[in-house]
């Protein structure tokens, strides 16, 4: 009986003695990779995903397909994303999980039940403690976390 050989990967990590390191640093090599190329780095074994370009929402009987270009701000409400797009829908699934799924050049999270497009923002008022109101193009006015001061200042330019 002949014995065949399986090549196993290695893995990022190594299980050594104690003069030997036990974690590698696997982010090393990425960081490199991004530095020098601008296309999308993404960890090993997930698939490179394509931001959406639309966003099937049930509607009663049928299935409408919302543009996200038209898409101008989302609202959490529990498990469901209310989507202002020319009128109101109301999609089964969570903030964090669609806004993850969107373009993040497009789409910013203000606030933990709120996410807006970015070029949509027309007006920024400073608060009291880093928080932001955000005023948009349909006159509506958001407040921003304080938790997301950081990712507002970013998009925004205001180092």
């Amino acid at each position: 009986m002949s014995t065949t050989r399986i090549a196993i990967p290695r893995p990022w990590y190594s299980i050594g003695t104690d003069d030997e390191a036990s974690v590698t640093d696997a982010a090393s090599p990425m960081r490199r990779d991004a530095a020098s190329s601008s296309r999308p780095v993404r960890a090993a074994g997930t698939p490179l995903r394509m931001p959406l370009q639309c966003i099937p929402v049930r509607s009663l009987d049928r299935i409408v397909l919302v543009q996200v270009h038209d898409i101008v701000r989302l609202e959490a409400d529990d498990n469901y994303v209310r989507i202002w797009a020319g009128r109101m829908y109301l999609h089964k699934e969570t903030l964090s999980g669609l806004v993850m799924r969107l373009d993040p050049a497009q789409f910013l999270r203000i606030h933990r039940s709120h996410a807006v497009r970015v070029a949509c923002v027309r007006e920024l008022q400073s608060r009291l403690h880093g928080e932001y109101l955000l005023r948009l193009d349909s006159g509506v006015e958001l407040r921003s976390g304080r938790s997301y001061r950081a990712a507002v200042r970013a998009a925004f330019g205001l180092g």
